[in-house]
């Protein structure tokens, strides 16, 4: 079994600085689990505690059965990926794949089958003797993760691999390293900074923040159900609108409010809403949810704004638009055409919309 089973994990650094706070996550057996989060949020901080690079404050790091606080980096049965190869240059290609089974006294017939069938699944049969400075960023991450396979760990830590790749390879290797968890049937964890990278190879995401954990879900309960305004904004691209506002009691209903509109909320909505009735609240609603319409159509509580910027993506078109006080940003169809300083009315689609709490940020709808 390779679960990986964090207990009050802290990590501190001198001067008192909590870099990880006391955080409990379960990595199941053979889930390909992303720590995602931005800069300094401890991410990669809790992969190196894992990996046993980093040294633990407080708590403990189970793989499997046991616990390996006090186990070295190479006796914890886990390989490790990181961002910038970390190969031998002086080596061959199969001679770094090599060379962690040969420390380990493999015979030579193992080393080259174990080789050979890691170069297979990774395409990279045909560079086995050449230098790293002789391949491309992707041909060398391949040879990375193959050093790791050959290994065939219980585990597999990837430590924000593809940050050095052009866009385009990066989606290709998003796609091999999610086939080859397929493949393999392992267990991973994986740290990135990119969302994007989190929502489409994750199993389930912990997104984390200031050394917390502030939510682990799968992709989608992460995007449709964000457990608070962190996570709402972090979670998407382009990121959810944000509006500040009250929520106000009127003679026919419960609406929120903010400088430049009034929106009533929906029926169901009431009874959560109404013990925050005077007070601060934050509406949000992602892009695609917010949908041009012609004047006269009365489906949705539509908002007044002017256009500022278009982006046409090619399959849709992105307006940047201001209210007189606010930017957003709203997903419309490619098909549509605007003009640069024209104002139009958008339509809200309230199912879609959530509400946080003012104070504690607290997702309330």
């Amino acid at each position: 079994m390779a679960e990986v089973t964090l207990k009050d994990l802290a990590k501190v650094y001198p001067g008192n600085v909590k870099a990880v706070k006391n955080i409990e996550l379960e990595i199941q057996d053979r889930e390909f689990m992303v720590l995602v989060g931005p800069s300094g949020c401890g991410k990669s901080t809790t992969l190196r505690m894992i990996a046993g690079l980093e040294e633990i404050t407080e708590g403990s790091v189970s793989i499997g059965d046991r616990i390996v606080n006090d186990v070295p980096p190479k006796d914890r049965d886990i390989a490790m990926v990181f961002q910038n190869y970390a190969l031998y240059p002086h080596m061959t290609v199969y001679d770094n794949m090599a060379f962690g089974l040969k420390l380990r006294k493999f015979k030579k017939a193992d080393i080259r089958k174990r080789v050979m069938d890691a170069a297979s699944i990774l395409g990279i049969e045909d560079f086995l003797e050449r230098r790293p400075k002789q391949l491309s960023g992707g041909q060398r991450q391949r040879v990375a993760v193959g050093r790791a396979i050959v290994r065939k760990p219980e585990a597999f830590l990837f430590d924000e691999p593809l940050s050095n790749l052009d866009a385009k390879m990066r989606v290709q290797m998003r796609a091999e390293i999610s086939k080859l968890h397929t493949q393999l049937e392992t267990t991973m964890i994986y740290v990135t900074h990119d969302q994007t990278e989190a929502m489409t190879m994750g199993d389930r995401i912990c997104v984390m923040k200031d050394g917390d954990i502030q939510q682990v879900a799968d992709p989608i309960t992460l995007y449709d159900s964000p457990a608070n305004l962190f996570v709402a904004s972090f979670i998407g691209t382009p990121p959810m609108n944000f509006f500040h506002g009250t929520i106000e009691q009127q003679s026919d209903g419960l609406f929120f409010k903010e400088e430049t509109f009034t929106i009533k909320i929906l029926d169901e909505w009431k009874e959560k809403l109404t013990p925050f009735v005077g007070k601060k609240i934050t509406f949000g609603i992602r892009p695609e949810d917010i949908c041009w319409a012609k004047a006269g159509d009365d489906q949705f509580p539509k908002v007044k704004a002017e256009i500022e910027v278009i982006e046409p993506m090619g399959s849709e078109t992105y307006l940047y638009v201001n209210t007189g006080v606010h930017s957003f940003i709203a997903r419309v169809e490619a098909q549509r055409r605007f003009k640069v300083g024209e104002t139009i009315e958008l339509p809200f689609f309230l199912p879609k919309a959530h509400l946080f709490c003012g104070e504690t940020e607290d997702i309330i709808i």
